[in-house]
Parts: structure tokens; sequence; C-alpha cells
């Protein structure tokens, strides 16, 4: 089998597929395009635009051999720019003040720690990403993949099966936007039966914080759909609209737990010790007011977790308050239909 070999234009070198240096000279393979994402980025920076410069400095990265001086700029820069993006750390040296998009703000979960009961807010972060929620729907893959998975839950009736696929669909794009505004590239939602839904990342996030708010934002999304559906279940008086809002905050609770790749682990990342035994604390007294038994697993795990060695050294405020708000209004919202037959 013959493996095609270039050569290097500035030694003679032969460079074998998926080097990203020259063996000789250590001449950087990808030079010209790296120089290209570089001015793209610069660019995007002066013009304010953070998403566009992260996108295309994580490109760069692909790009560059490990260990390399370069490789460690450039990462070094994406932290920055991620920090200023969320209001974390101040605009590094020659980028332009981002534009005042709080539409586009909401929804990278920038600053949903200081106001996250605002449900102004979370309804203008959906409407400002409705075409990204009906972008998935447009994919064939991924609405297949719904509609099996929705007649996998058929045995609870098509209208339940449905609501549930939606509230989960929303929790997935949450990620997906999240994503996006980091610019991370990441695939449409698909479903599995028997597992639920995932987004294939393509990329990874920078750091702690900016994994945490990836990972966090799916439940937050799935938050604002259950509580549509707890809504409509209240002003209609429907039992089914209140038992979606049901299952999908107990799905959404339990991505919470701190385990594997759930959402929990990606947002414990970027909690100290003290903020993680927080969290536990206020599962467990979630769990004993809403008489759930998710939320005390979630708070088990965080406990645990806690004295783990990768506990955040400084932590993250943020992070600390959209966790233990989305773990009380998920475990209010799970509790619905045992409070509503305890009001009739």
């Amino acid at each position: 089998m013959n493996v095609a070999v270039t050569r290097c234009d500035a030694c003679g070198a032969d460079i074998a597929p998926g080097l990203l240096a020259c063996p000789g000279c250590s001449r950087l393979v990808h030079g010209a395009e790296l120089s290209k994402l570089a001015a793209t980025a610069a660019t995007a920076e002066k013009a304010g635009d953070l998403t566009a410069a992260l996108a295309a400095w994580r490109r760069a990265t692909e790009l560059l051999p490990p260990q390399t001086t370069q490789l460690s700029t450039i990462e070094a820069r994406m932290k920055a720019l991620s920090g200023a993006l969320d209001g974390r750390g101040a605009l590094p040296p020659g980028v332009a003040k981002p534009g005042g998009n709080r539409a586009g703000k909401a929804a990278g979960v920038g600053a949903v720690g200081l106001a996250l009961l605002k449900a102004k807010t979370l309804v203008i972060a959906l409407l400002a990403n409705g075409k990204l929620l009906l972008l998935g729907l447009l994919k064939l893959p991924t609405l297949l993949s719904m509609l099996v998975y929705a007649h996998w839950m058929s045995g609870r009736g098509a209208g339940f099966a449905l609501g549930v696929v939606g509230c989960i669909y929303v929790h997935e794009v949450g990620h997906v936007a999240a994503l996006r505004r980091y610019g991370i590239d990441a695939s449409a939602p698909m479903f599995v039966p028997g597992f639920g839904a995932l987004v294939r990342m393509k990329q990874y996030p920078t750091d702690a914080h900016e994994e945490a708010r990836v990972g966090l934002a799916g439940p937050l999304w799935g938050l604002v759909a259950t509580a549509v559906a707890a809504l409509l279940g209240a002003i209609t008086g429907n039992p089914l609209a209140l038992s979606v809002a049901s299952w999908s905050a107990s799905i959404n609770l339990f991505n919470l737990v701190a385990f594997w790749q759930l959402d929990g682990a990606r947002g414990l990342k970027a909690l100290s010790k003290n903020e993680r035994l927080i969290v536990a604390g206020v599962a467990a007294i979630a769990a004993f007011a809403a008489h759930e038994w998710m939320p005390a697993v979630v708070g088990a795990f965080a406990a645990v977790r806690a004295f783990g060695p990768d506990a955040h050294p400084t932590g993250d405020r943020r992070m600390l308050a959209l966790f233990v708000t989305l773990v009380v209004a998920l475990a209010a919202l799970a509790a619905l239909p045992a409070m509503a037959l305890t009001v009739s």
C-alpha cells in the first residue's frame, strides 16, 4: 500500500502524512494556513468578535506540534479571550470590547450566575437561538433519531414521548449553543434509545471554566424547557404536561450527577473543594424539601468529589450559583405531579 509522502520546500526532507513539522529542519508543515488563521483571529479580535477569534485560534492549535512555544502561546491567548468573553478577566491588549449582545451573553451562560432567576434573560436566550433550535430539526439524522427515540418511549403515549424528546432536544441544543460561543465545532444532537442524547465535540474546551459552562448549559436550557412544560400544565390543568415536566426535570437532575461524562462532572471541574461541599449541602436540602431522591444522588457525588484531587484551586462563583440554582429548581419541578395531587 503506497503512502503519499511530501517533500519539505526548505530542506528537501521527506514528510510523512500526519506530521506537523519537518523531521529535517522543524519547519511547520501548515505554516501558510497558520498565518492565515492568525490574521483571521487578529481581525476578529480588533472587531470585538471573541467567538470568531477563539474559533480561528482553536483551529490553529490542531496544526501545531505538541509542546511547542507557538502552541503554548496560542493556548494562553485562548484562555485570556475565553475569560474576557465570560467576564472572568480583562480583555487582552489589542482586543476590542465585544458588542452589547445581551441575548448572546445569556446563551453562552457567561453572566448567568448573577441573573439565573430572571426568566426574561432565559427567554431571550432561547429566542436569540431560535435558528439554532430549528437547525438541528432540519438535519435528517437528528430528526430520525428523535423519532426512533419517541417510538421507543411511546409506551406511555405519543404525547408524553414527544414532550420528553422535545425537552431533551432543547437540553442538547444548549450544549451546542455554548460550544459555538467558544468557537468549538460540534455535531448536531443525536438520540440513542436507552441512553438519551449526545452532542459530539470535534474540539475541546480550553480550561475548566469553559468546560463547566459548556456542561451546565445543557441543564440550564433543559430547565427552561421543563419550566415551559410545567407552565402549560399549570395553565391548562393538563396532567400530561406536568408529567413531561417532572420527567424532564428528573433527566436533567440525573445529568447533574458528577460521574463519568455527565454534565455534573464537567460543571464540577471549575468548583473548589468548599464550593463542591456547598453543592452537596444544597442538594441534600433540596432532596428533603422536594421528597425527591435524585438531588440526594447529585449531592452525594459532589461531596465525594470535594475531597478528590481534581478540585479547582480557585473555584468559580458563577458556576457555583448556576449549579445550586439548577439543583433547587429542577428538584421542585420534578416534584410537580405529587404536589398537584396533594393540592387536588
